[in-house]
């Protein structure tokens, strides 16, 4: 290994190193413009940002290794056909996550959620997934059940391919709680219009539509019984620090210990 060979290492990984800390000033200058106080919130939450950060990194790095090959003689043509080769051949191999990118493309152009939005997943192959956006990248969603604490990372195909519902868009959610009781309950209808009466009551439930409480399925296993009781949009996620349905729920779970009911899954 010569010195001559030795020095140029070294400058290209000085010039690596500059270029990625460009490249990451750059998205850093995005964020900052976006969360702005005059920036619109809609804009703010929008996926589109999100993905616009991590584009503008890695374009200005594709830019940056671009330039060395172009300086010692390769043509910008050669080294586009280059490129589209390897590409192409990373995309064979690839279907699924190509999949994922134009459906991430699609979820931005038709602005079906933002930042923050509480969503559910309607997906025919699989258990529903519902929680509340907190990353958006063009390959996958991340959601957070607020129940559980749990992340859910969601590939955006499923969620272009499947029906969502977008609890946040609407200025009055109807949330749907359904807990099973055992099957040895003498008297349900006292204890049903004690819940309702119950979950009527609390603060965050709005006076109408009003709240209905109903059997929906009798199994070997227990009674299934519905709630439904609507919420404004801005507390259908929160209230302060608290989540506005675990709150129900445990209101829930409490009004009808209190009428005798023997629960078989906690509300």
């Amino acid at each position: 290994m010569t010195v001559r060979s030795v020095i140029m290492g070294v400058v290209a990984i000085v010039y690596l190193v500059a270029s990625h800390f460009v490249a990451k000033t750059v998205s850093y200058v995005v964020s900052r413009v976006s969360n702005k106080k005059d920036t619109p919130e809609s804009l703010k939450r929008s996926p589109a940002i999100h993905v616009m950060k991590s584009f503008m990194y890695w374009i200005i790095m594709c830019i940056a290794i671009t330039i060395p090959f172009v300086s010692i003689g390769i043509e910008g043509a050669a080294m586009i056909t280059i490129l589209g080769a390897v590409l192409l051949a990373i995309g064979i191999g690839m279907q699924g996550t190509l999949s994922d990118l134009s459906a991430g493309i699609m979820l931005m152009m038709s602005n079906a959620f933002s930042m923050g939005n509480y969503i559910e997943v309607f997906d025919d192959s699989r258990d529903g997934v519902n929680g509340t956006v907190k990353k958006f990248n063009i390959l996958d969603t991340t959601l957070l059940d607020d129940d559980s604490g749990v992340s859910f990372i969601v590939p955006n195909r499923v969620l272009y391919g499947s029906a969502l519902k977008n609890h946040s868009t609407s200025k009055t959610p109807i949330v749907v709680d359904v807990v099973t009781i055992s099957n040895k309950n003498v008297s349900i209808a006292k204890a049903l219009e004690n819940l309702r009466v119950d979950v009527q009551k609390h603060a965050v439930v709005l006076k109408e539509p009003k709240v209905t409480t109903n059997v929906s399925d009798v199994t070997a296993k227990g009674t299934n019984i519905e709630v439904r009781y609507p919420l404004s949009a801005d507390d259908y996620y929160t209230v302060g620090t608290l989540n506005v349905q675990s709150i129900i729920k445990t209101l829930i779970r409490e009004s009808l210990l209190n009428s005798g009911v023997k629960l078989i899954v906690r509300a």
